[in-house]
């Protein structure tokens, strides 16, 4: 199959050109890693759609074009970039490698339902419901007493926290997600919605050593999808700032993995004192990235309509599982919830027994997604002004790459090609938690190599501060150092 209809797709949708003498290349075709889906030329797609807008920045930045290219192995391979961490030459082992609440399990009416207690909240609930301790048999013994459809239902009206909603996904086929109403609903949405939603001056980027450089980004996200979208902003010179709250439970590998680039601080929007810290922050913001329930910054004073307030001009980009219209818009869910209900799982396996992918399509594809969807509203707020809202979903994203055709019967690279394939990617660092190993930018750019300019760390590593230096669109001149920084080192393509 040839990408480049997706591609044209994609940058239609978001409004991006690539400006003369530019050019664009995708590189290998799947089948990758093992999947009846085109998963490594769906991640090349979506992040040579983030590799244009890039490029149209920087020709607005420097009247200089380039060359952007993405190799179909090194995207798939991205799509488990968790996996590649080493800390010195060890992985990193997930919290708790027993995980018995988030897995399919066989319901009486001989479905199969997708449980997720990745929190403990979640898996608390998940249990009081099910009357079990935290055992797989004693769990699946208990699902086999229910319905798949009652259970489901069910999950949602537990109570969580200050929210209403466990998780929990029957396992359909693509079809039947169609005939669902909250796929119906998100089959009318794109797959990456950029709105402007309000009115303010145009904001054009003076002159920078890197296309996203003085770009402020606050990055209000949790485990993998947001965090990649961030991530990816902060490869091309963006100031990130990761704000989470201190309560929250983390999963050490998967900040590790998108921490790239970024600051990293706490904040508990509940108190007064921190909600007008962050309101602060907000004022001289260019992007807020948001992932967590529906509906939880407005009960902190923080509606959409406040945010448009703060700052106006504010490129307001969320991530859900399900998206934010149809029945199920304030469902929380997550990577595995995705795969089940729109139909990815059972086409991974069969009816009697569904399959969780090898990688993490959805959550990074996703972030990828999302991480365009911001570049295409930064190019129309340059362009003609206004405050945006970009939206994706890890369903929405399930459902685009399912209708790529799929892969031919080739046989896939042998494991020994892959693994030199990801040496091949490999940066090493030291970082707050020691020497590191970890996969590197996967877009290539022949003029502005992507990179990351600060090493990952743990939360609460800095300040609740934006780092000093010139805005986004600050008309500061590029120093001819600033301008040799990345002129040694071209990326040929």
């Amino acid at each position: 199959m040839d990408t480049q209809p997706k591609l044209d797709d994609l940058l239609k949708l978001g409004g991006v050109t690539l400006p003369e003498g530019s050019h664009l290349k995708i590189k290998g075709h799947d089948p990758v890693v093992e999947s009846p889906f085109r998963l490594g030329e769906a991640a090349a797609v979506a992040l040579a759609a983030q590799g244009a807008a890039i490029a149209e920045l920087w020709h607005r930045r420097s009247g200089r074009a380039q060359q952007v290219a993405v190799d179909v192995v090194d995207a798939a391979l991205s799509l488990k970039s968790v996996l590649y961490l080493r800390q010195r030459g060890y992985s990193i082992p997930y919290p708790d490698p027993q995980y018995p609440t988030t897995d399919l399990y066989r319901t009486r009416d001989n479905r199969h339902i997708m449980l997720h207690g990745g929190y403990p909240a979640l898996r608390d609930a998940l249990l009081k419901l099910l009357g079990t301790p935290n055992d797989a048999k004693a769990i699946a013994d208990a699902v086999a007493r229910w319905d798949s459809a009652e259970l489901e239902d069910t999950i949602a009206t537990l109570p969580v926290g200050n929210g209403i909603g466990a998780c929990g996904a029957i396992a359909r086929t693509a079809e039947e997600w169609l005939r669902h109403p909250q796929g119906q609903a998100l089959a009318a949405t794109p797959v990456v919605d950029v709105a402007r939603v309000g009115d303010s001056p145009a904001e054009p980027p003076g002159p920078g050593a890197r296309p996203l450089s003085g770009l402020r980004v606050l990055d209000v996200t949790h485990v993998l999808a947001g965090p990649t979208c961030s991530r990816v902003l902060a490869e091309q010179g963006a100031d990130v700032l990761r704000i989470s709250a201190p309560p929250r439970p983390v999963f050490t590998s998967f900040i590790m993995d998108t921490g790239h680039g970024k600051l990293s601080t706490l904040l508990d929007l509940s108190q007064r004192e921190d909600n007008e810290r962050f309101r602060a922050l907000l004022s001289e913001a260019d992007v807020l990235l948001y992932s967590y329930r529906p509906g939880a910054l407005a009960r902190l004073g923080l509606s959409d309509e406040e945010l448009f307030r703060i700052r106006p001009g504010l490129i307001f980009a969320s991530v859900s599982c399900y998206g934010e219209i149809g029945p199920w818009k304030t469902r929380p869910g997550w990577e595995q919830l995705a795969q089940t209900t729109a139909g990815m799982v059972i086409a991974q396996g069969s009816a009697d027994a569904p399959k969780l992918a090898s990688v993490f399509p959805n959550d990074y594809a996703t972030g990828y997604l999302a991480a365009f969807g911001v570049l295409s509203a930064l190019l129309r707020r340059g362009r003609e002004g206004g405050s945006y809202r970009v939206h994706t979903s890890l369903c929405r994203t399930a459902m685009w790459l399912q209708s790529f055709a799929p892969p031919p019967a080739h046989p896939r690279p042998s494991d020994a090609t892959l693994a030199r394939a990801a040496k091949r990617l490999e940066l090493s660092g030291h970082t707050a938690w020691g020497p590191l190993t970890y996969l590197g930018p996967i877009t290539r750019f022949s003029e502005t190599r992507a990179s990351w300019e600060r090493p990952t760390t743990p939360l609460a590593y800095d300040p609740a501060l934006w780092p000093a230096g010139p805005r986004f669109s600050a008309a500061s001149p590029e120093t001819a150092e600033e301008a040799a920084l990345y002129a040694h080192d071209l990326v040929q393509v």
